[in-house]
């Protein structure tokens, strides 16, 4: 199966950062169990020096704003923002793996425990041969100790771990001072170091935490019929959870017909409703003062009536995971982390169209290009996307004309409009009057060669674009258009309706069901729970390491789930044609297509393009 990992390349040397990193860490930590130390209790550093550490982790930037210098294979010069902790290690340091290639973790709660290595699988004269590392004897004597202060420090600038050894030649070594140093191993000290808010721990200490909580949001006046189909998905998901997670917490076959309590439990998820209410601008303090009232680990789906960006804002300060809200109008960034999209919404619709028209309409630089909008938050953030996109052509802006609220386009507007702009390509970014002016068109004087319409302003009033104009009118249409019922299909509505969720034309569970994937999959409940005896009183790394790239278990961090989610292998999808991941990407479903209507009075799209990727 495919893995994502991020990927950055120097061209001097051609050698990959990725591959590099995770090369070089290999002898860092190798085939090992976790001692159960715990790791000794210090005042936590200020925020300040926390602030500098995460930008030399993240950004490989010193707290001055310079790039940290680092070198491998000892003379090679390498930029530090190229050569990032972050990387190679995550955000939430817990690592990564590619194919058999494994990055282990650098937070402070694996690195200051000390290290032990099991006995290699060598069958025993007349006896069968193991089948695993489980069957292996006792664990080997110490292989590394804890990390130290000192020793990571030697680790970072020299390659010498605290056993001595010399680390890979390919990982980088990073010239700090002490006080550089200083900050950044404060700040891996608390990386990653306690459950994120929203894990609920225990009855004891040091036992498996009992629930993760989740709420979802709906913001504003979203109709009855709406929400009632999100809840029910959103159930689905958490209920599916539930009851694996209740006939594996108790106990493990191991493959001997004999069932052992399992060392760990699977938390079970709760789901909170949160209601907003009032004018948008409200929504924000709404939402502090439910978090305040009940932390939680992530937010799941969500809708609202208009923008989703309070809520993105809310998530993005509070560092809280949004997964796959349901609206039209997402924030569109490269930076933020927090909120995992759908899609670009309707701003796709119009990058789309700017695509499409630039590499494939056959269109002079110098064509002429119509833009005609409604006052609503749609109809600009489509025109947005598409003058985005424009921009990165050699081609003339579009000219752009804004109805006034409510207002018409009279067929006596439109025909001047024709007539003085003499454009080449429409694009009729309007809703309910949208047929009407297609119906113009089609019987002008001068038919266009090209308008371009939005399939979510349109809705699914297809049938009232006039027979005569569907030669010239193109869609942009974001969903699958492949509607063969193959097994994925099958399975995916068998799933759905199994699980009481509705199927409708609102597409609201159709996009939920890529939660199976993001959410479930990340704390799929596993058949075994490796190392039963515990041996080395810690945990089997490559085992564990192997595992825990695929599933969040027992790191129960919000940057780590964000983590495995940016490395899952892409999937079909039940609303789009597929969905993909990779680190740091925060639209699963990058794709569009342009699409014709076939004539008849009950016409269905025809695809006009391929899937357009972004």
């Amino acid at each position: 199966m495919r893995r994502h990992h991020l990927m950055t390349s120097i061209t001097s040397t051609g050698i990959t950062v990725a591959v590099v990193c995770l090369l070089a860490l290999l002898s860092f930590l190798p085939l090992t169990a976790w001692s159960a130390d715990a790791v000794k209790t210090l005042p936590p550093p200020s925020d300040e020096v926390i602030r500098k550490g995460e930008q030399m982790y993240r950004n490989g930037l010193l707290p001055t704003g310079t790039e940290m210098k680092a070198f491998i294979r000892n003379d090679v010069q390498v930029h530090g923002a190229s050569f990032s902790c972050v990387s190679c290690h995550l955000r939430s340091g817990i690592g990564a793996i590619e194919g058999q290639v494994l990055t282990p973790p650098t937070n402070g709660v694996k690195l200051f425990k000390p290290y032990y290595q099991y006995n290699p699988v060598i069958p025993e004269p007349n006896k069968p041969p193991p089948k695993n590392m489980m069957d292996r004897p006792g664990a080997k004597p110490l292989y590394r100790p804890a990390y130290t202060n000192d020793t990571i420090a030697a680790a970072i600038r020299s390659g010498i771990n605290p056993a001595g050894r010399e680390l890979n030649a390919v990982m980088p070594r990073y010239q700090l001072d002490d006080a550089d140093m200083n900050t950044l191993i404060a700040y891996l000290k608390t990386l990653s170091a306690e459950h994120s808010p929203g894990v609920v721990p225990g009855a004891t200490p040091g036992a498996p935490p009992k629930e993760i909580r989740f709420a979802t949001v709906i913001a504003g006046n979203v109709p009855a019929n709406q929400q009632k189909e999100m809840l029910a998905t959103l159930n689905a998901v958490i209920n599916d959870h539930n009851t694996k997670a209740k006939r594996r917490s108790k106990f493990v076959n191991y493959g001997d017909k004999k069932l052992v309590a399992a060392s760990f439990n699977y938390p079970l998820f709760t789901l909170s409703r949160w209601e907003l209410t009032g004018p948008p601008e409200t929504w924000r303090g709404q939402l502090d003062e439910l978090y305040r009232k009940e932390p939680v680990f992530a937010l799941l789906g969500g809708i609202t009536s208009g923008s989703w960006q309070p809520m993105h804002e809310f998530s993005e300060k509070n560092k809280l995971p949004c997964l796959l809200p349901i609206t039209d109008l997402p924030v569109v960034s490269d930076s933020d982390w927090y909120t995992l999209y759908l899609s670009k919404g309707i701003w796709q619709e119009g990058e789309t169209a700017a695509r499409y028209l630039d590499r494939h309409a056959d269109l002079p630089n110098d064509a002429r290009v119509l833009q005609i909008i409604e006052d609503s938050a749609l109809s600009r953030t489509l025109a947005a996307g598409f003058e985005g996109a424009w921009k990165g052509t050699a081609r003339l802006a579009p000219v752009t004309i804004t109805l006034a609220r409510g207002e018409r386009l009279t067929p006596e507007a439109l025909q001047k409009l024709t007539r003085t702009e003499k454009p080449a390509v429409i694009l009729l970014w309007t809703s309910e009057q949208t047929g009407a002016i297609l119906t113009e068109l089609a019987h002008g004087s001068t038919v266009p060669k090209r308008v371009h319409v939005s399939a979510t302003l349109f809705g699914s009033r297809f049938a009232d674009i006039p027979e005569k104009a569907r030669p010239f009118t193109y869609i942009s249409y974001p969903y699958r258009l492949n509607e063969e019922k193959d097994a994925f299909y099958d399975n995916a509505r068998a799933w759905l309706k199994k699980n009481s969720a509705p199927v409708s034309d609102l597409r609201i569970s159709s996009k939920l069901f890529a939660l199976t994937k993001v959410l479930l999959e990340p704390f799929q409940v596993v058949k075994r729970d490796f190392n039963p005896a515990g041996q080395g009183n810690g945990l089997v790394i490559m085992e564990e390491q192997f595992e825990m790239m695929l599933h969040v278990r027992r790191n129960y961090y919000r940057d780590y789930l964000m983590d495995v989610v940016g490395m899952m292998a892409d999937a079909q999808s039940l609303a789009y044609e597929r969905i993909s991941f990779g680190p740091g990407q925060r639209y699963i479903s990058k794709g569009c297509y342009i699409a014709k209507l076939s004539p008849g009075a009950e016409p269905s799209l025809i695809k006009e393009s391929d899937w357009v990727i972004h």
